[in-house]
């Protein structure tokens, strides 16, 4: 299945590049349109949108490393597909190196440094024992394209994994170079928005099955022995939070798309709060001797005197 599609359903077998393309109807609202527009400006959300100002995807790989290497891991796993295209060459130095990436780039493959695609393998063989103890990604499809009409807009969202029970949680399978803790991955769900599409992706689901799932978990696996997997939710302040954002999101969109106006920053100046380890940092300074800069300035010649002024 590729190109538009004519009403809200859950589409199985689309390709990424078409789902990235903007399938719907008419343009719709993605979880990463709406943190664009919360958290940038709608202007922002219009220049990325591939239906408005953005330029169309161009394929699976990105170009970076370690999203390549989750992008390959997704698609063995995932779906069974080998995209890969293995790079027999320690780095991207050599014109012969340059030239296999570009081959494969050309022919919509990801291009893999043969360390990478060995740890691709190693990843995959962990998720598939995962599989077997949990009964995760056993019932039900993936890669997922969900189009859903909110009435006065179209919304879509790719969900890697949609269990056949509508009551089961719905599945997100993550990557991570670092470690699967809270501490770690849990700073830095909120930086791709987790929390919104935690809550777009399930009221999407919603909308085309009729019936709410259990909400939505993150399975994160590392890519780095021991390849270990840990799997999160997110506790109901984080969901709050993140349906305050998409019903923002939303009402932007919205607007925008009805007025066909799509603003940037305010012109009004802002104003930065120091956060709390600035002060902190100051009021250390200042016990330590450097604050007394304005109150002494023979502490400031001193300092000089002894080029100890800067470190």
């Amino acid at each position: 299945m590729s190109g538009r599609v004519d009403g809200q359903g859950i589409y199985d077998g689309m390709p990424e590049l078409a789902y990235h393309s903007d399938p719907a109807p008419k343009p719709s609202l993605s979880r990463s349109i709406a943190k664009l527009l919360i958290e940038a400006s709608p202007a922002h959300a219009y220049a990325q949108h591939p239906r408005l100002g953005g330029a169309a995807p161009t394929g699976p790989a990105s170009g970076d490393g370690t999203m390549d290497l989750g992008s390959a891991v997704h698609a063995m796993f995932l779906e069974g597909q080998d995209k890969v295209a293995v790079i027999p060459f320690p780095s991207y130095q050599t014109n012969a190196a340059k030239e296999l990436r570009d081959d494969a780039l050309r022919e919509g493959k990801i291009p893999l440094k043969s360390k990478d695609y060995a740890y691709a393998l190693n990843v995959v063989e962990a998720l598939e024992e995962f599989r077997l103890k949990t009964g995760y990604f056993k019932d039900g499809k993936a890669e997922q394209t969900v189009v859903w009409d909110e009435g006065d807009h179209w919304a879509r969202a790719r969900i890697d994994w949609l269990p056949d029970d509508p009551a089961a949680p719905l599945l997100d399978l993550k990557t991570t170079g670092g470690l699967a803790t809270v501490a770690g991955w849990g700073r830095n769900c909120f930086q791709f928005g987790a929390d919104i599409q935690a809550a777009m992706y399930p009221r999407g689901v919603e909308f085309v099955r009729g019936e709410a799932p259990d909400d939505m978990l993150f399975v994160v696996i590392e890519t780095a022995p021991p390849f270990a997997i840990r799997t999160f939710g997110l506790d109901p302040v984080a969901i709050d939070v993140g349906r305050a954002k998409a019903a923002a999101a939303r009402a932007a969109w919205v607007q925008c798309m009805q007025a066909q106006q799509w603003p940037g920053y305010p012109l009004t100046p802002d104003w930065i709060m120091p956060p709390p380890w600035v002060v902190r940092q100051w009021e250390e300074a200042k016990i330590g001797g450097i604050g007394r800069v304005t109150e002494d300035s023979a502490f400031i010649e001193k300092m000089i005197r002894l080029q100890n002024w800067g470190g």
